[in-house]
């Protein structure tokens, strides 16, 4: 072999040597990025949890204190207090208006989303029985099954017995 052959295998030698090196360090940035990836899918998961949970947190205090729902004596209003009779109306109301009336329904839906919304006398009676101890004032589940739930501890007022009894609202809300 000449001289010449032999810088030329040396050099071709050197060139695959390159390309494996170039090829290695590739192999390595990609595995980086697919680690640093995964960690920050955990992050970004863990953001839209809290971002959900703040949201849970945000209908559960509109619900509480919407004028639909509040119990009011000569005018003053009560601290997360409902009126069983106006539990009645609304639920009728927004279960009707489902089928019926697609404007009153898009207005509920643009405060309430897909949720649901149940409410339930805990004390004194407890036999959930539906519009006497349990209301479902919204039920629009959307297309997941993720979901955040929350319990609101709120009085509810009958009117015609002026009588308080104490129940929970549960607020379901869907991804």
């Amino acid at each position: 072999m000449n001289e010449r052959e032999m810088k030329r295998i040396k050099a071709q030698l050197q060139t695959t040597e390159t390309i494996f090196v170039i090829f290695l360090i590739l192999v390595i940035v990609v595995i980086g990025f697919v680690i640093y990836s995964k960690f920050h899918e955990g992050t970004i998961k863990e953001k839209q949890r809290e971002q959900r949970a703040r949201e849970v947190i945000e209908l559960a205090h509109r619900m509480s204190s919407w004028p639909e729902l509040e119990c009011s004596a000569s005018g003053a209003q009560q601290f997360v207090c409902l009126d069983r009779i106006k539990l009645n109306v609304l639920s009728d109301f927004i279960n009707k208006s489902r089928h019926t009336d697609s404007q009153a329904f898009n207005y509920y839906y643009d405060l309430l989303g897909d949720s649901q919304i149940i409410v339930k006398e805990v004390y004194p009676s407890n036999t959930q029985t539906y519009k006497k101890d349990y209301w479902r004032l919204y039920n629009n589940p959307g297309s997941t099954s993720h979901q955040n739930i929350i319990w609101v501890p709120v009085n509810l007022y009958n009117p015609l017995s002026r009588t308080y009894a104490f129940g929970v609202m549960e607020i379901t809300l869907y991804e």
